[in-house]
């Protein structure tokens, strides 16, 4: 029997231990009793009648020594009367060459595919880290490549001088936020999301999402508490029609995630309202990602409860 380690090897290799064609590459073996000795159909399937217990039609146990034949295991004297076969050490060896070769290549191809999916992004090293803050404390223009941002203060930072920061009168950014800032307003986990709201007053269009966690459900009472926490500030910048704020009907599993237009984004990698590990990523890295953020967003937004007009109602009726 093939041990779970060695049979683990195999697997790694392509190679099925159990199927029906290592099976009679096993009863050529215990027929010969070793490399090079030929040995007959015959003693082949009466050795494969032991190790199976079961039976296997000539014409299939000849394919399958014939497929061994061309994958190199054996070979065959076709010369003699019956025909013989044989195990072929060398020919083992080079085929298990030829399969780790080709193993590696794909694990090689799937690891590439996998870091150019992931945006080429780099884990920070110290000296990334400080290089980045540097920039940050003299004002230098924002990164021109992907990076992952580590730290709640970094992330917070990022948001606001890679977004807040560089948005014109008539760009647009979006805000995917949990809904539990609802329940404090944005005054805590939510500053940098308010940093980019006041943008509003400049022309920028700031259209925000609020995702529900599990069975988060929204009440009359959860909408006044929130519009009271953010204050005076948030319901004169409602009116001017540059903010767009929804909320989620159900919680769908999306990207957390601030984007500039479609040029950049920044994807939240952890759950918590303070985001502690972000990644900054830019259209030439990744179209597709922040297309398809951004299409996301864009559809779940449209389907959302626009709180909004609940401001505006709530105006109207103190008006009246």
């Amino acid at each position: 029997m093939t041990s779970r380690g060695d049979s683990s090897d195999f697997n790694r290799l392509g190679i099925d231990v159990d199927s029906s064609q290592m099976m009679i590459l096993k009863a050529v073996m215990a027929a010969a009793g070793g490399p090079s000795k030929f040995v007959s159909y015959k003693e082949i399937a009466e050795h494969l009648q032991k190790l199976e217990k079961k039976k296997y039609t000539k014409a299939y146990i000849y394919r399958h020594l014939s497929d061994l034949k061309d994958e190199g295991y054996l070979v065959i004297d076709s010369v003699q009367t019956p025909r013989g076969y044989a195990i072929s050490e060398s020919g083992i060896i080079s085929s298990f060459d030829k399969k780790q070769k080709e193993a590696l290549s794909e694990r090689l191809v799937k690891k590439q595919e996998i870091t150019t999916k992931f945006n080429r992004l780099k884990i920070v090293s110290s000296a990334n880290i400080a290089y980045f803050l540097y920039n940050q404390l003299m004002g230098v223009e924002s990164a021109e490549e992907s990076i992952i941002i580590e730290g709640i203060e970094n992330v917070r930072s990022t948001v606001i001088r890679e977004f807040g920061k560089p948005a014109k009168a008539g760009d647009e950014i979006r805000v995917i936020a949990p809904a539990s800032l609802l329940d404090g307003g944005l005054e805590s986990a939510g500053m940098a999301e308010m940093s980019l709201m006041v943008r509003a007053a400049d022309g920028v269009k700031i259209i925000g999402l609020m995702l529900p966690q599990g069975e988060h459900s929204f009440t009359t009472n959860l909408f006044v508490k929130y519009l009271q926490s953010v204050g005076k500030e948030f319901t004169s910048l409602a009116t001017s029609g540059n903010i767009i704020l929804k909320v989620a009907k159900e919680h769908i599993k999306t990207y957390r995630m601030v984007s500039l237009n479609r040029e950049k984004m920044l994807l939240y990698l952890t759950h918590a309202a303070d985001s502690d590990m972000a990644a900054l990523i830019h259209l030439k890295d990744n179209p597709g990602l922040i297309d398809d953020a951004v299409d996301t967003f864009d559809k779940i937004s449209a389907e959302g409860i626009d709180v909004i007009e609940i401001v505006k109602q709530m105006l109207t009726k103190k008006e009246d």
